[in-house]
């Protein structure tokens, strides 16, 4: 189980960062509730200067957050402040142009991370909600049963909504950089590059590399992948589970992710 200290301070804000150096998430492989703990317990961004690795976990959480909560805020007063998306308060109210969320202790740069795709749904989550919203009035109808004809054509509208919603979510992509470290100076460095773009996913595709050095004569390799979110679940697992494994690899000592950024 994962400890760190006050997340208000800087030694917190350490811990955390030196946390996320090789992971996406707080537990597991996915978002969990740890994730949400820890994002309520942060009172805002954490620089990406001083601790990119927490800024680059900070910003893709607040983007999940961002497409749970969809509706457009409003504002809402508390305790004699109102807390809306214009003012400056750090208030757990947060509102945005399409996307908005509130969470326990969650700051207002929730709306600023809510990511493209996002923001590009909520044309058809509109037309989705008017129609339940339509259904829940058929109850009430006082002026007749609604026909076949238009329950065709509301199901229509419908499938054909859903079907825009899927097909932007397979358009979602994301860039990450990771740092591929040998085991010493005598390692094949063409060797090591060729066993992780042997990797090969539906999905994930390998882009440029370089060769860094870290001091002593050794070098280690920094490499670019491009994934589609909706057919990679998780880069941690490829990265623990085919490239490192647990020290079996004769190349790869471990792999760092440098950077993690949705498209």
């Amino acid at each position: 189980m994962a400890s760190f200290s006050d997340l208000s301070g800087s030694s917190g804000l350490g811990e955390l960062d030196s946390y996320l150096l090789t992971r996406s998430y707080i537990s597991g492989y996915q978002a969990s509730r740890d994730d949400l703990s820890v994002f309520s317990a942060l009172s805002s961004a954490p620089s990406s200067d001083k601790h990119p690795n927490a800024a680059r976990w900070y910003s893709h959480i607040a983007a999940l957050l961002g497409k749970s909560f969809p509706g457009k805020a409003v504002g809402v007063k508390i305790a004699g402040s109102a807390a809306s998306g214009a003012s400056g308060a750090t208030s757990s109210a947060t509102s945005g142009a399409s996307a908005s969320t509130a969470v326990k202790g969650a700051p207002l740069a929730v709306q600023e991370a809510a990511t493209p795709a996002a923001k590009a749904d909520d044309d058809d989550d509109e037309v989705l909600s008017d129609l339940d919203d339509d259904d829940d009035d058929d109850d009430m109808d006082l002026f007749g049963e609604v026909t076949e004809e238009e329950k065709a054509a509301r199901q229509k509208v419908i499938e054909a909504a859903k079907k825009r919603g899927a097909e932007k979510a397979k358009l979602t992509k994301s860039m990450i950089v990771l740092d591929v470290k040998p085991w010493d100076d005598t390692t094949d460095l063409k060797a090591m590059e060729d066993e992780v773009r042997a990797i090969k996913k539906d999905g994930l595709l390998w882009g440029a590399c370089k060769l860094v050095p870290v001091g002593y004569g050794i070098r280690k390799m920094q490499i670019t992948a491009v994934i589609e979110d909706a057919k990679v679940e998780s880069m941690d697992a490829i990265i623990e589970e085919e490239l490192v494994r647990d020290g079996e690899s004769d190349n790869i000592q471990s792999i760092d992710v440098v950077s993690f950024n949705k498209l």
